[in-house]
């Protein structure tokens, strides 16, 4: 992990504290041991309490309660600003060799991370440089020591690294901890419509784009007048609206839909192009808080 700031809040990854989230702890309570290298070179040890955790991120904060001289935070750069080539550093603790470096560039952008909480992050940072078990939660800085990501996942057939690491971005981790100090939970705006899976779509043979299923009556998507799939007299499936894009950005699935609206915020509006039967339209409708 690493410290966040001067208040003793510690960034790591969900799937590193799993084991205690497990048992659904509440807000407050021990959830971890944190050691804290000094830098006289003494380790301390610290219970780590729970503040909040994001399991669509991968990410969690926890807090200790240390002397300010032990807490020296983080600077965290702009991983939007990265470019395939850079050089890069990990630290971690790869397989209990604590406080391990390793030197690598970044290998590709905006890669799907398969994470160990059993969901897709999008926007991961590729990279070469080592990362094992161990490393997930230490932080992936730039050649100037600014956290650009936190270390989460690797890509291997050996369970070693194979030159294939990844990183969740900065600026997830810039939207996603603050509201997880504030309030120990991320909100998330979303149109609260049920799309149909990727199964089903194609069954129906909707190859491409996010298929409505369901428009609940009187939210801000039926007031937009986005059409949901229904049955017809004869009994026979008339297919809702598939949405094909949103603000300009291609959707050809359920998961893209939801890829897409990950950048946004309660509140803001967005155009979505849909394809109704032979039409094509646009739509603008206001993001709400997403359901749970």
């Amino acid at each position: 992990g690493g410290i966040w700031d001067k208040e003793g809040h510690i960034v790591t990854n969900y799937h590193v504290i799993g084991n205690s989230l497990s048992r659904n702890p509440s807000r407050g309570q021990v959830v971890a041991r944190v050691n804290i290298l000094a830098a006289d070179g003494v380790q301390k040890n610290f219970e780590g309490i729970l503040i909040g955790a994001d399991r669509a991120k991968d990410l969690a904060v926890l807090k200790v309660e240390a002397s300010e001289d032990l807490l020296r935070p983080i600077r965290v750069g702009e991983s939007s600003s990265l470019r395939v080539g850079q050089q890069c550093l990990a630290i971690g603790n790869p397989f209990g060799f604590d406080h391990t470096l390793t030197v690598g560039v970044i290998s590709g952008l905006n890669r799907d991370i398969y994470s160990q909480t059993g969901v897709t992050i999008g926007g991961g940072i590729q990279t070469d440089a080592a990362i094992n078990p161990g490393n997930s939660g230490g932080p992936l800085l730039d050649s100037k020591g600014n956290l650009i990501g936190i270390n989460t996942a690797i890509f291997t057939q050996t369970g070693t690294s194979a030159g294939v690491g990844f990183a969740i971005p900065s600026s997830t981790v810039l939207r996603v901890v603050p509201q997880l100090i504030q309030t120990g939970k991320v909100l998330r705006a979303g149109l609260n419509i049920e799309i149909a899976p990727d199964l089903i779509a194609n069954q129906l043979n909707v190859r491409n784009g996010a298929l409505v299923l369901l428009v609940p009556g009187n939210s801000p998507a039926a007031k937009a007048g986005l059409l949901p799939t229904t049955r017809g007299f004869a009994g026979n499936i008339v297919l809702g609206d598939i949405i094909e894009a949103v603000d300009d950005k291609p959707v050809r699935s359920k998961a893209e839909l939801y890829k897409a609206l990950d950048n946004y915020n309660i509140g803001d509006e967005v155009r979505l192009k849909i394809r109704r039967g032979n039409d094509n339209l646009e739509l603008s409708i206001a993001l709400e808080e997403k359901d749970s």
